[in-house]
């Protein structure tokens, strides 16, 4: 939910509420989404709008497990699930501010765009590190705050509603991903719970209040890390060096009991409740909040209730508060407020049974533990005095300074400010009668969900059955839940419809499945006539050159061919997605031959010819460019190790790219070319890419490697930057997102697709500038691109005529592209020529027929000579 401005306000005093911890040898919950965002922001950096590096992004999700493995860490991974409907109007500001974003794109620009695939390419790397994982059926956090106090072990996130509830909360943006080695002491041995023995230090509080402003989450994870002072005698451990908070830190310095702060998380505002509806409270209730130079207002706000707090029960707070609203708001902003205080208290752990059932090994090395308590509140309470003095003096410093002076911390005003920024964007906005309606609709079914006290009860068992191994995306819970689907908006040409529209007939068929349960039919409701009214969903998507929001409501399908029966579902009924909506393709045809592929391709490619078909926007050399990517991440990344950076690459492999060449060269020139070894030859070309040579490996990634990165003209010249380029690309990720959606559905009649080994956004954006200059693109490719390897061009063309018989007729070049553009060329030469002939003529002398020419050898020569006298080097010209 997040709790506006207290993480600022607890990195602003982490020397108070923070303590250094070793983290190492245990359980570790974590928040699965924090986590994705904040290190795929790491590794994009300012570099994001090219559609996801999917596969840098990959590694760094596996790099960073490996760490936690190096120090015992068992990681137990919860993803969030849809959205609840008291958080929708949240949404929509979210969406709108995603969607302003797009608008204003541009490659070197500094918000952080993620791509619609991250969540599903995190949790592909999770199952292939053997973590255990779970999607939630809403926001995970009530389910990692009890899996956490059920294990008695911390939770690793980046939210500030952990600092409300009661656990051990390690934030993520205090993680050092790097080993460090320690000596392991007898007393250590010993004791089983290692508590934290000393406070932080300054120069540690001020990086952690430093990263907190900066918005620095992860950085430099460091696999294999060796330290050059690791103790080298005795026995050791390794540990990551982290700051972990307990809720005894906050209650003892202020005071309070833990009841009451659910209460102040409700007064600060979060996503279930705006900070502007106690506005008449703050301004007669507890008075000025006050300004300084120093303190943002938000967190003197946070100074201020805390105090205030320290002397009033639950109750009679709450009668305070209601008393400064109007009557007709009191019950609705009670109703709002209970909501957003239960958030805090639910104890119901679903996580726990399911890590049980579906892994072997789930809490069998480190067993779940009760927190002792006592020990913390003990030492919290001895340093309580010292501490409170501390700052009582801080505030009486920071709060005499003039009230009318600005905040001088924009980035965080702006941050901690968002939620107030978005309510006055909405104010001002016009919405049409049906944005109006759905509002209302939202606001009168939010009673509905309060009434039932499991969130699961209302949903089938098969269906949950599917979502917690993370099977389904996140959406399908909105599907059922709200009969919405939310889209995320990606990179885009903004003047052009919604991106996702392509795939709306998978998505509409995924909704007709869903409520088709053979045994479980959705009934329609009836009207006020007694008909039966359409189920119906709506769909909430970007409007066209405009930045807002979309709202389109579609009805189910007709009956489909196959019955849907959850235990065992038809293969069939995912090719019922290709057959009759697409009059030019031959289906049959199709499912025939996509067998013929390596079975993690078979469903990408399915995705591809559907994206031929539908696309408007996508021709063939955004084809060659997906295919030579594929080819380069499937078969380079699993032979060698994954480099990216050009120098390091140079470092760690130039001596054998250098040797490689000269071999070959030398092998070239005696006549004895490299090629493919005869017993490779009898293999089917896709099964030879498992004995493709290393040596082909370097010599092809040094030649591609400066292709992964943005290139340098984008920084100095936007316009060189194609959105509709990249449009064509986001509509594939559209199509693979849905079948994605759709065979977790029909339990995996198709390998999922891997789109960390398949799609880089730089490379094959950089690709297709490459190839669209190129007269003949095969020729290219095999000649320039897979020189030095055989067997990747063989594969490219295994793909591409795969590929070549499913492209519609429309797509293919009606005349060839060759002699148009050899036209061109002598068009342009004869231009030139012409334009040098008039040049000259224009500069020619007038006079030059009158001179009298001698025609003698020496009166020749003699004109040639020309002397110029200001030239004191003349005589070195003369030629003699």
């Amino acid at each position: 939910m997040g709790v506006r401005g207290l993480t600022g306000y607890i990195a602003r005093h982490a020397e108070q509420y923070l303590l250094p911890y070793e983290l190492h040898d245990c359980n570790l919950v974590i928040d699965g989404d924090s986590l994705s965002c904040n290190l795929f922001k790491d590794v994009s950096g300012n570099c994001s709008a090219f559609g996801g590096d999917y596969d840098d992004f990959y590694r760094a999700v596996v790099e960073f497990f490996q760490v936690l493995a190096e120090c015992n860490i068992e990681p137990y991974v919860l993803m969030d699930g849809g959205y609840e409907y008291r958080k929708l109007r949240t949404v929509g500001k979210r969406l709108r501010g995603k969607i302003a974003i797009i608008k204003r794109i541009n490659p070197c620009g500094s918000n952080t765009i993620f791509p619609l695939l991250m969540k599903e390419v995190f949790v592909d790397a999770v199952r292939d590190c053997g973590v255990s994982v779970m999607r939630c059926v809403f926001e995970a956090d009530d389910e990692l705050a009890t899996l956490s106090r059920k294990l008695g072990c911390p939770v690793l996130t980046y939210d500030s509603d952990f600092y409300i509830y009661n656990v051990q909360y390690i934030p993520l943006i205090t993680l050092t991903v790097k080993a460090h080695t320690k000596r392991l002491d007898e007393a250590e041995e010993l004791r089983e719970d290692t508590l934290p023995q000393r406070k932080l230090r300054k120069n540690e509080a001020k990086r952690v209040e430093k990263l907190t402003k900066a918005n620095r989450i992860v950085s430099e994870i460091q696999v294999n890390n060796i330290e050059k002072r690791a103790p080298k005698k005795g026995k050791t451990y390794k540990f990551l060096d982290c700051c972990i908070y307990r809720i005894e830190h906050l209650i003892a310095r202020r005071s309070l009991c833990k009841e009451k702060l659910p209460l102040f998380a409700a007064l600060l505002g979060n996503d279930y409740i705006g900070r502007s509806c106690f506005k008449n409270f703050f301004a007669a209730g507890m008075g000025k909040v006050g300004r300084s130079r120093k303190v943002q207002r938000q967190q003197k706000r946070i100074q201020v209730i805390l105090q205030w707090l320290k002397d009033e029960t639950v109750e009679s707070a709450l009668s305070k508060i209601l008393s400064r609203l109007r009557k007709v708001q009191r019950k609705s902003l009670l109703d709002q407020m209970n909501a957003a205080i239960s958030g805090y208290s639910i104890e119901k752990c679903h996580s726990y049974d399911f890590f049980l059932k579906h892994y072997d090994n789930a809490f069998v090395r480190y067993p779940p533990k009760k927190l002792d308590d006592d020990s913390d509140d003990v030492v919290d309470e001895v340093e309580s005095v010292e501490e409170e003095q501390d700052d009582v003096a801080e505030s009486n410093e920071e709060c005499p300074e003039d009230d009318s002076g600005e905040d001088s911390d924009s980035e965080e005003e702006s941050d901690l400010e968002e939620g107030d920024k978005d309510e006055a964007i909405e104010g001002g906005e016009v919405k049409d009668n049906e944005d109006e309606d759905e509002n209302e609709n939202e606001e009168g079914e939010e009673d509905e969900e309060d009434e039932c006290e499991d969130k699961t009860a209302k949903f089938p068992t098969w269906f949950l059955e599917k979502l917690y191994p993370a099977h389904l995306p996140r959406y399908f819970v909105d599907l059922v839940h709200l009969r919405k689907y939310i889209n995320s908006p990606q990179i885009e040409h903004f003047p052009y419809n919604d991106c996702n529209e392509i795939a709306l007939p998978i998505l509409r068929y995924i909704f007709t499945l869903l409520n088709s349960v053979k045994g479980e039919e959705t009934q329609p409701v009836l009207d006020e006539n007694g008909e039966p009214l359409p189920i119906e969903f709506t769909y909430m998507g970007r409007r066209p050159r405009v930045t807002n929001i979309h709202y389109t409501r579609y009805a189910i399908e007709s009956e489909t061919k196959f019955e849907f029966t959850t235990a065992q579902p038809e293969p069939e009924l995912l090719r019922n997605v290709f057959k009759g909506k697409m009059p030019h393709l031959d289906s049959e045809k199709l499912f025939g031959k996509v067998e013929q592929l390596p079975k993690d391709l078979q469903l990408y490619f399915l995705a591809i010819v559907y994206w031929l078909h539908k696309s408007q926007n996508c021709d063939l050399i955004h084809l060659h460019a997906l295919i030579i990517c594929v080819v380069v991440l499937r078969t380079i990344d699993s032979k060698i190790p994954a480099e990216r950076d050009l120098k390091e690459f140079q470092k760690r492999f130039g001596k054998i790219v250098k040797k490689e060449k000269i071999v070959r060269e030398t092998e070239a020139q005696k006549g004895n070319p490299r090629t493919i070894k005869e017993h490779l030859l009898a293999l089917p070309i896709p099964e030879r890419m498992e004995y493709i040579p290393k040596s082909d490996c370097y010599l092809v990634m040094d030649n591609l490697l400066k292709h992964f990165h943005m290139h340098e003209i984008f920084k100095k010249k936007y316009d060189a930057y194609s959105t509709i380029v990249l449009h064509a690309f986001s509509e594939l990720q559209s199509i693979v997102f849905q079948l994605y959606g759709l065979n977790g559905l029909l339990d995996l009649p198709y390998e999922q697709a891997k789109m960390g080994q398949l799609f880089c956004g730089v490379f094959i954006y950089n690709l297709y500038d490459l190839l669209k200059t190129r007269v003949d693109i095969t020729y290219y490719i095999q000649n320039f691109i897979f020189r030095d390897s055989q067997m990747m061009f063989d594969f490219y063309n295994y793909l591409w005529q795969w590929c070549d018989e499913f492209v519609p007729h429309w797509k293919r070049p009606s005349t060839p592209t060759t002699t148009t553009v050899v036209n061109k060329k002598a068009l342009k030469k004869k231009r030139q020529a012409a334009r040098k002939l008039a040049a000259a003529q224009e500069n020619a002398d007038p006079n030059a027929d009158i001179v009298d020419r001698s025609g003698s050898d020496e009166a020749a020569v003699a004109e040639e000579v020309f002397e110029d006298l200001n030239n004191k080097f003349n005589t070195f010209l003369t030629v003699r």
